[in-house]
């Protein structure tokens, strides 16, 4: 079961990535082109939020029960948690990074029901989005990352 939820989790970081570009480049649009705010827009910006927290949901579960989980397995004798880079980092880095950039997409999304001017809007959402996006690419196991990078 664990292993499905990883397929899925893994899956599910592309389709955030994808739709946290879009999200991007649809707020920078909007917002050099100081257009209203369309309901596409805010739309996209709703579904790059709820693939966040699906994912970071599914995270969350792997984190407590997975195979390295924290209630199902534990530390192994002798190993300190910050001074070992593999437990570190899906420990501590992993999870706090993700908690860190779903609720920036959060805020992004929620701009759209602030009363704040539709440009204003674009520009908050486009930030919002863009130090997200940053910090998923810093905290997520890519391919080549010494001792925690996994397979696309």
């Amino acid at each position: 079961m664990f292993s499905a939820l990883l397929q899925v989790h893994s899956i599910l970081r592309w389709v955030i990535l994808i739709l946290l570009v879009l999200s991007i480049l649809q707020s920078l649009i909007g917002w050099l082109k100081n257009r209203e705010l369309r309901e596409g827009d805010a739309k996209l910006w709703l579904f790059t939020m709820i693939s966040a927290h699906t994912t970071l949901l599914i995270g969350l579960i792997l984190l407590l029960f997975g195979r390295y989980g924290i209630l199902s397995s534990g530390l192994p004798e002798g190993v300190e948690l910050m001074k070992d880079k593999f437990y570190r980092f899906f420990w501590v880095e992993h999870p706090v990074g993700m908690l860190i950039a779903t609720l920036l997409i959060t805020l992004g999304r929620g701009v759209v029901r602030k009363q704040i001017t539709d440009p204003l809007k674009y520009k908050r959402a486009f930030w919002f989005f863009l130090i997200a996006l940053v910090v998923i690419l810093a905290t997520v196991p890519w391919p080549g990352r010494e001792i925690v990078g996994r397979g696309l």
